[in-house]
This record gives C-alpha cells, sequence and structure tokens, in this order.
C-alpha cells in the first residue's frame, strides 16, 4: 500500500514531468521550422520518454506496479520507457476509428507486441523480481517490434540523430544530416499524440479507462504479484 504523502509526490512529479515533455514537444516544433531536422527528432524522441516516464509513475501510484528499488531503476532506463511508450501508442491511436472497428470483432485480442512488452518489462528488465509466468504461449516472447525496442533501435535512431557514427573501418556510418523534414513530421506528430495521453484536469491526471487500459493495467499487477490470478479472472473481461 502506497502512502498518501507518496501520492502527492508521484502526483507532483507526474505533473512536473507532463510539463517538460511538452516544453521539449515544443522546442521540436521550433527546431524543425528552423530545419534543424535532426535535433528536433531527438527532443521527439526524449519527449515520448519523458510521457513514458509519467505514465509508469501512474502505474506505480495506481498499484499496477510495485514501488521498488528496481522500479525506481527503470524510470532512468531509456529502452523500458520506450517499451512503455508503445504501450502509449497502442491506447492513443492516430486512427481511433480503425482503433474502434477492430474491438467490435469477437475475435479482438490484445496485440502480441503489447503483451510481449509487459511480459520483456517483468522479465528481462526486472530480472530480481519474483518469479511468475509469463502471458502467452511464448517464452521468451518473439514479437518482432517488441524486440527490436527492448534490444535498443530507439535508442540508436535517438543516438544517430544527434552524434556521427562511425564504422569498423573508421568510415562515416551515420550522420544526424540524414534526418529528413518529412521524418521530423511524423515523429512529431505521433509524440504530439502521446501529450494528450493524460487527461489533465484540477492537478489530476489519469489515462482513458478503456477495456485495453484495464486489461494491461491488470496483466501488470498480475506478473507484478499485485494480485492472484483468481483476482485477475473474476474481471469481467477475462
Amino acid at each position: 500500500m502506497i502512502k498518501k504523502n507518496m501520492i502527492k509526490n508521484f502526483t507532483k512529479a507526474i505533473a512536473t514531468i507532463l510539463d517538460n515533455g511538452d516544453r521539449l514537444v515544443e522546442d521540436a516544433c521550433y527546431l524543425s521550422e528552423y530545419e534543424r531536422f535532426p535535433t528536433a527528432y531527438a527532443l521527439c524522441i526524449l519527449a515520448q520518454e519523458e510521457y513514458a516516464k509519467a505514465f509508469l509513475l501512474y502505474l506505480i501510484s495506481e498499484e499496477a506496479i510495485p514501488w521498488t528499488q528496481e522500479l525506481r531503476r527503470m524510470l532512468h532506463n531509456h529502452t523500458c520507457k520506450q517499451l512503455l511508450s508503445l504501450i502509449i501508442d497502442f491506447l492513443e491511436p492516430d486512427d481511433l476509428v480503425s482503433w474502434l472497428d477492430k474491438r467490435k470483432n469477437e475475435n479482438y485480442v490484445m496485440p502480441s507486441h503489447i503483451v510481449d512488452v509487459i511480459n520483456i518489462l517483468r522479465h528481462e528488465k526486472l530480472p530480481k523480481q519474483e518469479q511468475w509466468a509469463w502471458i502467452g504461449d511464448e517464452d521468451p516472447p518473439y514479437n518482432q517490434l517488441a524486440r527490436k525496442v527492448a534490444d535498443g533501435i530507439v535508442d540508436k535512431q535517438k543516438q544517430d540523430a544527434i552524434y556521427v557514427r562511425l564504422g569498423k573501418d573508421g568510415s562515416v556510418a551515420s550522420t544526424p544530416l540524414r534526418i529528413t523534414e518529412a521524418m521530423v513530421n511524423e515523429l512529431l506528430e505521433k509524440t504530439q499524440r502521446f501529450s494528450q495521453f493524460f487527461f489533465r484536469s484540477d492537478s489530476k491526471f489519469k489515462p482513458i479507462e478503456s477495456i485495453d487500459y484495464m486489461k494491461i493495467f491488470w496483466m501488470f499487477r498480475l506478473l507484478f504479484g499485485l494480485c492472484t490470478i483468481e483476482e485477475y479472472e473474476k474481471q469481467w473481461w477475462v
């Protein structure tokens, strides 16, 4: 059980993090207008990481994830925040109509990459926690998107937007100047969607509690040992 003073701390921290994310997005917009596309691109990824960090703190404050030393390290782990960004991207879609249409299908299931993100966060990023079963049939998960993000592809893209990368023979392998206006515009649109993930009102912050969000919430609780399998299975959507 998280103490009330901790909840106040989390609420203030979430507000500060969201404001900082918004600032990074604004800076990215300004830099894009001046055609400083590589730096704008990197700032977008940093902003997404801030929104993901706020989401992680919210899950902790709602006791979907425990507040432990290992979890505190996750707040500083770039790939962990980039994995959480995949969940935000799923819950805050760019095409709401298509997103809703898919849920009308009686055979609709949670996308595999979202389930795999939860599994990877729980079993790979926090190996010291008590062991629980994987969600799904595969052990370990093999969704390509989740696997690439966990292995650092987004972090590499962020680094390549800032630094010149050299090859093994000393030649230039990548330069930030490869970042185009189109790439920045696409990432900016996505990052601005992330900024709308939290409903903000009267110093309160919470995502829209859709069915998918509640499924993800309870998956985290189950895998982190904050509910029993029986409690999980009592949820009406199981």
